[in-house]
């Protein structure tokens, strides 16, 4: 991919994610059909799992611009979704934490 390529891919997502913002912020056009709304957590949540380095980083985590609310909103949809209980979320929520430290600490030497 070439530097082009690449600069026309983040002003293409940068447009996207001010276009979603805007939808979020006036409702007038947002999708109400449940399966859009489907479609659309999950290209996003695929786009955040599969090109995130570290997505429990403080850089990540620094632009997750939510309220409470919607964060467990989201959440309890995608546990809900994958047949998941919060236990079995907070094994992985703990395991996650670990290697965060981990990756933190090896990034300190």
């Amino acid at each position: 991919m070439s530097n082009s390529d690449g600069a026309g891919r983040a002003s293409a997502l940068a447009r996207l994610v001010a276009e979603l913002d805007d939808l979020a912020a006036t409702g007038d056009r947002a999708p109400r059909d449940p399966a859009e709304l489907g479609a659309l957590l999950t290209a996003a949540v695929r786009l955040y799992s599969g090109c995130s380095e570290n997505p429990y980083g403080p850089e990540a985590l620094a632009e997750l611009k939510l309220t409470p609310t919607e964060a467990c909103t989201a959440a309890a949809a995608l546990l809900h979704a994958q047949s998941l209980t919060p236990f079995e979320f907070a094994v992985w929520f703990s395991n996650s934490r670990v290697d965060a430290a981990r990756r933190h600490g090896q990034e300190q030497r």
